[in-house]
């Protein structure tokens, strides 16, 4: 496949003239059943020496023709041309590489393609993926890590609500986050805007790990201390913000996503595995231990954490975005229902009531405005 050719051809998609951009997708048509097709386009959008729009162009080809052809399904055959064997063996060898040469803007994408490729190949025609995400994530460059920890959360997705294949979810949990929580724990002293995305992203990536189970590797006492001090510690970390000028824009950016995820994993462990009065008997014997665990020796800590939290917010010390108040308040109803933990909530339950509580359930100014501009995107806020 010529690279020059097909990168005139995605020049020409971009012309204001109309004639000149239909010629330029019938022939993109044309060439994409073409053995080396996909394999050339990762090639284009890796490359260092082409416009961003050019490469933006073939990102987004790139990742409709994985979408509709990839999984090589016959209906899917029968619309679409399908992919040949050598151009998915060359793909699966490189997409990595196309991520980490990637600007932000298409990482996300190419991200997206790796996640459907994982889907159909992961693990029996792409054994050797583990491997290759290990070697980013013990890389000395900051971007070949942050692609290992983007390799990682994809694979994760894929399984993440499956219960029969619970031992590739612990296989990977033992293997990789280990690095993960180092990787984590380094970033979480940082205020680069990278660092922050990687914080997010391996937060992002535990939580989906224990969405339809805890990883045998996450109940053991040290791996839950190592976890749950990272946590805390991006929960704690200090963020200059505005008080003014700060609004719901701001939960957009890695620092608050972070906080937003770190959030969420120490809300779901206690929901799902460490409350023991939320735990179906079925689980018990399971989990018991590890809610035992939980309770006595983790719980009080992040009990103290976030009712700092909601004292600096109360006192316009800290920003929390909805999102996170709603989470903060989700942990506090699950505590009420458990006796040790109800017992170190009731001293400042009055306080949390009347300062926290009650004011978000009030008809504020903000949700007057709302309300008059867009009454249907105010039901969706409320309800």
């Amino acid at each position: 496949m010529d690279l020059h050719a097909l990168v005139s051809l995605f020049d020409s998609t971009l012309h204001p003239e109309p004639e000149v951009r239909q010629n330029a997708e019938q022939q993109l048509q044309q060439l994409e059943a073409h053995d080396g097709f996909l394999s050339t386009l990762l090639q284009m959008i890796s490359s260092a020496d082409l416009p961003l729009g050019t490469k933006q162009a073939a990102s987004i080809y790139f990742k409709n023709r994985i979408r509709r052809s990839w999984s090589g399904l016959h209906h899917q055959q029968q619309l679409h041309p399908p992919i040949g064997e050598n151009d998915r063996n060359v793909t699966r060898d490189n997409i990595l590489g196309g991520i980490y040469a990637a600007p932000q803007s298409i990482k996300l994408q190419l991200t997206e393609c790796l996640g459907i490729m994982l889907k159909h190949d992961f693990p029996e025609k792409w054994p050797q993926f583990i491997v290759h995400t290990k070697e980013l994530l013990h890389a000395q460059d900051a971007q070949k890590v942050y692609t290992g920890l983007l390799a990682l959360l994809e694979v994760i997705k894929v399984y993440r609500f499956s219960v029969t294949k619970r031992d590739i979810i612990d296989e990977i949990a033992k293997e990789l986050f280990p690095q993960v929580q180092h990787i984590a724990e380094e970033a979480v002293a940082s205020d680069d805007e990278l660092a922050m995305r990687m914080v997010w992203i391996s937060f992002k990536s535990y939580y989906n790990s224990i969405q339809s189970g805890l990883p045998i590797a996450f109940q053991e006492p040290g791996n839950l201390v190592a976890w749950g001090t990272t946590f805390i510690k991006m929960i704690e970390k200090p963020v200059a913000f505005d008080k003014s000028t700060i609004d719901e824009e701001a939960a957009k950016e890695p620092v608050w996503k972070a906080k937003k995820w770190a959030t969420r994993s120490v809300n779901r462990l206690y929901s799902r595995y460490g409350n023991p009065a939320l735990l179906p008997a079925a689980s018990t014997k399971q989990f018991g231990a590890f809610a035992k665990l939980f309770t006595s020796n983790f719980l009080p800590q992040i009990m103290q954490v976030y009712l700092k939290q909601i004292e600096g917010y109360t006192t316009g010390h800290v920003w929390m975005s909805t999102r996170v108040r709603g989470l903060v308040s989700m942990f506090l109803s699950d505590c009420v229902k458990e006796k040790s933990a109800w017992k170190l909530l009731k001293p400042h339950a009055d306080g949390i009531v009347s300062h926290f509580i009650f004011p978000q359930l009030c008809f504020s100014e903000a949700d007057q405005e709302l309300w008059e501009d867009n009454p249907v995107e105010y039901v969706q806020k409320r309800v």
